[in-house]
C-alpha cells in the first residue's frame, strides 16, 4: 500500500479492549478503525493510516466511512508489513469490501445466488463482532432476535424428529437462561460479555442457516428429506460388503442406516453425532469387559487340560473382540471428534465413494460380531467338556 507519514489524529484517537477471553484490540471511534495490532507500533502506525486513506477513496468520498460502517484493519500474517481489510456494515449486519474481491480466495462460496453470499456474509459478521466485542453499546434488536429465535428452536426440537436446528431443547433454555440473565443485570461491565455471547450463538445459527439454505426456494427444512434416495444411491452390490454384512449379523446394516441420515446432505449435526459416538463408545467398552471375562474363562480351561478346539476358538475369537474394541476406541476417542469441523473431517477420510458408509459400518459392528461367536463357541466347548467328563 506504499509509505506515508502517520496523521496524528488517527493514531491520538485509538482506545484499546479487551476481549472477555484476555485478548487486545483497538478501537478508533471517530474514524471507525478496528485493529487487533497496537497502532502504536512504528511498523504498523504508517499502514493504518495508508489503508485507511486508500478505503476511503475507493468508496468515493473524502468525508470518511459510512456511519453504518466500521473498518477492520490486520496483518496479512504474522510479521508482515501487507495490511489485509474487509468492511463492516452494523446495519445490515454483513461484511464487504468497496472493490471486487475473489471470496474463494478468503475460505467463502462459491456461491449459488446473492442470498446464499449474504447468508456467509452475515455468518462472517458475527464472527467479526464475537472477536470484537467491547466497543459499541448492546445490539438490543439482535438480542431479542436471537431470545426468539431460541425459545423456537426448543419448540422445534421437541416437536420435530427431523429439527435442522443446531442444538437441543435444553441446550436452548440454558442459553436462554444466560442471555436473560445479562438483561436482569443490565451492566455496562459485562458488555463484553454479553455481545460475544450474542455474537457466537448467531454465528452457529446463521452459518447452520446459510448451509441449509434458509430465506431461498429450496431450502432443506428437515435434515431426513431426501434420505431414502440418499441411502439408495450407496447400496450398491459389493460381494466384499455383502460377506462382511453377513459377518457382522446384520448388525451393520442398523449402523449403515443410522449414521447415514446422520450424514444426509453431507451436514454434521454435531450433538447427534456426539450421541451416536458416546453409543458406539460405550459398547466398545463394555465388549472390552465381556471379552476379557471370556477369555479368561477359556484360559481357565485351556491351563486344566480340559479344553476342545471350540475353547480355543472362542479364546481367538474373544481377544480379536476384545483388541478390534480396544483399536476402534482409541482411534474415535472423544477428544479426536469433539467438534463439527472435526467429524466433517473424518467421515470424509473414511467415507468410501461408491458405497458411502457401508464399509465403517460394518467395521464398528466387527467387535460385536466377534464377541458372540465367541461366546457361542465357548458355550459349545462347555457342553462338548462336559459330555467328555462323563
Amino acid at each position: 500500500m506504499g509509505f506515508y507519514r502517520p496523521s496524528p489524529n488517527i493514531l491520538a484517537g485509538f482506545e484499546a479492549f479487551v476481549h472477555p477471553e484476555g485478548d487486545l484490540y483497538w478501537f478508533n471511534g471517530s474514524k471507525r478503525i478496528l485493529t487487533n495490532l497496537d497502532p502504536a507500533l512504528s511498523h504498523w502506525k504508517l499502514r493504518v493510516d495508508a489503508a485507511y486513506q486508500q478505503v476511503v477513496e475507493l468508496l468515493g468520498g473524502t468525508a470518511g466511512l459510512p456511519l453504518s460502517s466500521e473498518l477492520c484493519l490486520t496483518a496479512q500474517q504474522a510479521g508482515s508489513l501487507e495490511v489485509g481489510y474487509y468492511l463492516v456494515n452494523r446495519d445490515k449486519k454483513v461484511l464487504y469490501w468497496p472493490e471486487e474481491v475473489d471470496v474463494r480466495l478468503l475460505g467463502l462460496g462459491p456461491f449459488e445466488s446473492n442470498v446464499d453470499l449474504r447468508g456467509a456474509l452475515t455468518s462472517e459478521y458475527w464472527v467479526h463482532v464475537d472477536y470484537f466485542p467491547g466497543h459499541r453499546g448492546v445490539d438490543r434488536q439482535a438480542e431479542e432476535s436471537l431470545i426468539g429465535t431460541l425459545r423456537h428452536g426448543c419448540i422445534d426440537d421437541m416437536t420435530a424428529p427431523g429439527s435442522t436446528f443446531p442444538w437441543s431443547a435444553e441446550e436452548c433454555r440454558q442459553f436462554l437462561n444466560i442471555l436473560e440473565g445479562f438483561q436482569a443485570i443490565n451492566s455496562d461491565d459485562v458488555l463484553a460479555e454479553r455481545m460475544s455471547c450474542i455474537a457466537r450463538l448467531s454465528a452457529a445459527i446463521s452459518r447452520v442457516r446459510h448451509i441449509h439454505g434458509y430465506g431461498t426456494p429450496n431450502a432443506r427444512l428437515d435434515r431426513f428429506q431426501g434420505i431414502e434416495g440418499y441411502l439408495n444411491r450407496q447400496i450398491a452390490w459389493s460381494l466384499i460388503l455383502s460377506i462382511g454384512e453377513a459377518v457382522a449379523l446384520g448388525y451393520s446394516r442398523h449402523l449403515f442406516r443410522r449414521m447415514t441420515e446422520l450424514w444426509n446432505g453431507r451436514v454434521v449435526y454435531q450433538r447427534h453425532w456426539k450421541s451416536f459416538l458416546d453409543d458406539m463408545r460405550r459398547e466398545w467398552m463394555q465388549i472390552t469387559y465381556f471379552t476379557v471375562a471370556i477369555w479368561m474363562a477359556c484360559i481357565i480351561l485351556i491351563a486344566s487340560g480340559k479344553a476342545c478346539t471350540a475353547v480355543f476358538v472362542s479364546a481367538w475369537l474373544a481377544a480379536a473382540a476384545m483388541v478390534a474394541a480396544l483399536y476402534l476406541l482409541q482411534t474415535h476417542a472423544e477428544d479426536k471428534l469433539s467438534t463439527a469441523p472435526g467429524i466433517s473431517a473424518w467421515i470424509s477420510r473414511v467415507e468410501d465413494f461408491k458405497h458411502g458408509l457401508r464399509p465403517l459400518s460394518i467395521t464398528f459392528a466387527l467387535p460385536r460380531a466377534l464377541t458372540i461367536y465367541a461366546f457361542v463357541a465357548m458355550q459349545l466347548g462347555l457342553v462338548l467338556v462336559y459330555q467328555a467328563q462323563r
